[in-house]
Order: C-alpha cells, then structure tokens, then sequence
C-alpha cells in the first residue's frame, strides 16, 4: 500500500512525511490518475489547496477510478466533512493533522472504513438520535465478549471521545486505547470508530 498525496504545490509537509516517509506527491487529480495505481493505495486531497467548488467533483473523480480518499483540510467543518463523505472520500480529517492521526486515519480507511474526527462522529450519532428510530436497535453481536476496559474505550468512542481523551480518563496509553479498540473492532466485526460509535448508541449502521 501507498501514499499519494495530491497538493498543488507539489510539495509534501513535514508531518505527513512524518507519517508517510515514502510518500509520493501529484499536483493534480489529472497527474494522480494519469499514473499506475494500486487499489490498495491510499490518496490524499489536499482540498485547501484547490478551488472550493471543484472540490468535490474531484472527489467524486477519483472515486470513479477506484482511489480511496482521504480529504485534507486547513479549516475543517461540519458541512465540509458531510460534503466530502458524501461525494465519496473515506476520511476527512485536518491537513495539520500529527503524524500519529494520519497514521490512525490511514489504518481505518486501509481496513475498509471511514474516519472523521471524534468531534463530528459525536454530532453524527447525534443527529442520528433524533432522526432514527424511537425503539433501541439492538447490540451487534460480540458486544457481550468485551473485557470491562475495552467495554469503557467503547462508551467513551461512543460519546465521541478521541483517543487522547480516552487514555487521560482511563489513565492508560494511547498506544493501549489503540489496542483496544483493534480488539473491539474484531470482536463486533466493525470496521471503524464511526461503526462503533453508532453500534454503541444502539443505532444501525448499514
């Protein structure tokens, strides 16, 4: 698996090199298409760098030709997010973002899910609290195999706690929170922290 990033500058940040140390860079969607590419890579859009409107057509763009996106923002927002999602990218998170985030993001979009920060997954399940149905849907299958720590990294996913949060409260490593939630994730058979946060409010997710 690669990592293309897309910025018209040509040029990569330090932290995604941090992450990524043999990324590659395209300045466009046109020279990202033009070129030979895995299934399995992973592209990075720098949306900040291009015009606002065209964003998610170029989303949608790569979408067709099979690339799994992940939209890098410098001001993220709730309607960006919601429109990028929407066109098709697999994870939305801040251009900025440390190394160890986009590493994070990268694990969730490689195993087949989405990211989105803690911030909007929490408004997410929300949304969805009001908008689904009045009557609990119930546990995913698994839920009960949770060990006691991995049952609490699970509520606290739930009420859109990121993983910083939740190694403070639960005074472990994020490495541990990381761990566990691999488990958890293996257990109830999601794929991501968006699956998880929607499985623990007791909402369908598919």
């Amino acid at each position: 698996m690669k990592h293309v990033f897309i910025a018209p500058s040509g040029q990569p940040l330090r932290r995604w090199l941090a992450a990524f140390p043999d990324l590659t860079v395209e300045p466009s969607v046109r020279a990202f298409i033009a070129k030979a590419h895995h299934q399995d890579d992973i592209c990075w859009l720098d949306i900040s760098g291009f015009e606002r409107a065209a964003v998610n057509d170029m989303v949608a763009e790569l979408g067709r030709e099979g690339a799994r996106v992940v939209a890098l923002s410098a001001a993220p927002s709730e309607p960006e997010a919601y429109a990028v999602l929407s066109a098709g990218a697999r994870g939305y998170c801040h251009a900025e973002a440390v190394p160890e985030q986009l590493q994070e993001v990268a694990a969730a979009v490689a195993a087949g899910g989405f990211w989105m920060p803690p911030g909007l997954v929490q408004r997410l399940v929300s949304v969805a609290l009001r908008t689904g149905p009045e009557t609990p849907q119930p546990a995913p299958e698994g839920f009960d195999q949770l060990t006691e720590r991995e049952y609490q990294v699970a509520m606290a996913v739930g009420h859109g706690a990121n993983n910083r949060e939740i190694a403070a409260e639960l005074e472990v490593s994020e490495r541990t929170v990381k761990a566990h939630l691999t488990a958890i994730f293996e257990k109830l058979g999601l794929r991501d922290r968006v699956q998880l946060a929607l499985a623990v409010n007791r909402l369908p997710f598919h």
